[in-house]
């Protein structure tokens, strides 16, 4: 190539620059994505959800729109996810329960995790806390469990739904006590509600589902999973100092329909890791009672697995189905 040619390329380059949806093409993101929440507005995830969107619209400089599309534990979501174009532009916040749970609890779930979805980034993890009703008059949770004995099948138990974290969290604490319980299953903040009003005395659920009302003493935290005791609650034990293999996943993480291009991933991949560093986003999932989780888009496939081999046994066993 002589002079006159390089030149003549250089300046054609140059031009092309300037003109809109050229050189530039391939920016991402160049219009606003939404991040479907499978919860309604104003719960934990959605909360933290529009504290991520927030973060994002900066670093973007483009609108990240939160849609909030609650229904059949995520699958009304998805389903609507996986309708989209695999561009990056429509990202799912999703929960362990979407990605590792549903494929067990429905005998015909409209998708299948591991084909119709790719991890881009994990989140965060929620420690659980089984509280009771003071209305139970228990002050541990060995009070709990000789009570229980003692009336099988009696006691009853409140979740956020069928299927749901906190319904299969209690499902497991039953079988690893050898106590028999009874299901009341709400929708949404339902259950917590009733714990107060004495309907269903007891309940496993996520630390920031429950801590106003541990804090105004309407509800007692008897045990907590985890590996050591929570800053909020340094008087209550974990399970397994009380002798109990109660590890319960509450994880949070982003995914895109399979397809989405690798570049795009590891773009939002990084972009999302370096919020998670954000002093500001950090104070934000404290407020949550949520520990960080960074990695590679490969660490959302990996925790998917580890959990449905884990639950997916417990939920048959059970018979649980949706």
């Amino acid at each position: 190539m002589d002079r006159r040619q390089l030149l003549a390329g250089l300046a054609a380059t140059a031009v092309a620059m300037t003109l809109p949806g050229i050189g530039h093409a391939q920016a991402f993101p160049s219009k606003p994505v939404r991040l479907v929440v499978p919860q309604a507005g104003g719960t934990g995830n959605d909360v933290l959800a529009r504290a991520l969107a927030e973060k994002l619209s900066r670093a973007w400089q483009q609108p990240v729109v939160v849609e909030n599309k609650p229904g059949a534990n995520g699958t009304l979501a998805i389903t609507y996810v996986i309708g989209q174009p695999a561009d990056g532009y429509t990202l799912f916040f999703a929960g362990v329960s979407n990605l590792s749970f549903n494929p067990f609890l429905y005998p015909k779930l409209p998708y299948d995790p591991g084909r119709d979805l790719t991890g881009v980034a994990m989140l965060a993890n929620s420690p659980f806390v089984f509280v009771a009703a003071p209305s139970l008059k228990v002050d541990s949770f060995k009070d709990f469990v000789q009570m229980a004995k003692a009336r099988p099948g009696e006691i009853s138990f409140a979740s956020g739904g069928i299927g749901n974290s906190t319904h299969l969290a209690m499902e497991l604490v039953a079988q690893r006590t050898g106590i028999k319980l009874q299901h009341v299953p709400f929708n949404g903040t339902g259950g917590s509600t009733s714990l107060m009003n004495g309907q269903t005395p007891v309940m496993m659920n996520v630390v920031a589902g429950v801590q106003p009302f541990i804090a105004g003493k309407k509800l007692v935290p008897l045990a907590v999973t985890g590996d050591k005791r929570l800053q909020a609650l340094p008087s209550v034990p974990t399970f397994r100092e009380l002798g109990y293999d109660v590890q319960v996943p509450g994880w949070y993480a982003i995914v895109a329909r399979s397809g989405t291009p690798a570049s795009v991933i590891s773009k939002v991949n990084a972009d999302i890791n370096q919020i998670l560093d954000d002093p500001q986003f950090r104070e934000k999932l404290g407020f949550q009672f949520l520990d960080p989780i960074k990695g590679p888009p490969s660490e959302v496939g990996r925790y998917m697995k580890r959990d449905a081999d884990t639950w997916g046994p417990i939920i048959r066993k059970l018979g649980i189905t949706l």
